[in-house]
């Protein structure tokens, strides 16, 4: 079911990362693909936990990935949400909200990719591919923080960036675990 989740937040990073550079200005349009694709990753999410704490195995990975998607869906639903009051307010949007709450997810995200290194902690395997994976889209949340609480002028790099990652570490893993059923060596 991870896959399926990489496969709608590469599409959901590349959407974003157009609104970021300027392209995509349907704000309904946005605000509807982020709404949607935040309710279905965080049901997802909701049942890759469950699953796993119904088992009664534990603290797991799946625990780790569905607290991991959550992050994703609740940024996803905040944009939705302040897109769809530019809509309704006809006025420019502020997602400074979205910005602040980025900083400690940007944290947490980077430490859940050392976490795959088994730097910080044994709990987790060591796979170093999905430590670097965590470790971009902590650079990504810190850049949201940046662009959104700090109004710092790292928009269009922060766009472009959240394009590429969403493509290499989200698009192409799915994709690739779709057609062949694994997503090979790395």
């Amino acid at each position: 079911m991870v896959f399926i989740v990489l496969y709608l937040v590469g599409g959901l990073l590349f959407v974003n990362g157009l609104l970021l550079l300027g392209v995509a200005t349907n704000m309904p349009g946005i605000a509807a693909f982020n709404f949607i694709g935040g309710v279905l990753i965080t049901i997802m999410a909701l049942y890759i936990a469950a699953k796993d704490l119904y088992s009664a195995f534990g603290e797991t990975v799946s625990v780790v990935v569905g607290a991991s998607c959550l992050t994703f869906a609740i940024a996803y639903l905040m944009i939705a949400l302040e897109a769809m009051n530019i809509v309704r307010a006809e006025a420019a949007g502020d997602f400074t909200t979205l910005g602040w709450y980025a900083l400690p997810m940007a944290i947490c995200i980077f430490s859940l990719g050392l976490g795959w290194f088994q730097i910080l902690g044994k709990k987790m395997p060591k796979v170093p591919q999905f430590g670097i994976l965590w470790l971009t889209w902590g650079v990504a949340f810190f850049l949201f923080f940046l662009a959104f609480a700090l109004k710092a002028p790292v928009g269009k790099f922060t766009g472009y960036y959240i394009i590429i990652i969403g493509i290499i570490t989200c698009s192409y893993p799915a994709l690739a675990h779709f057609q062949a059923g694994k997503t090979g060596q790395w």
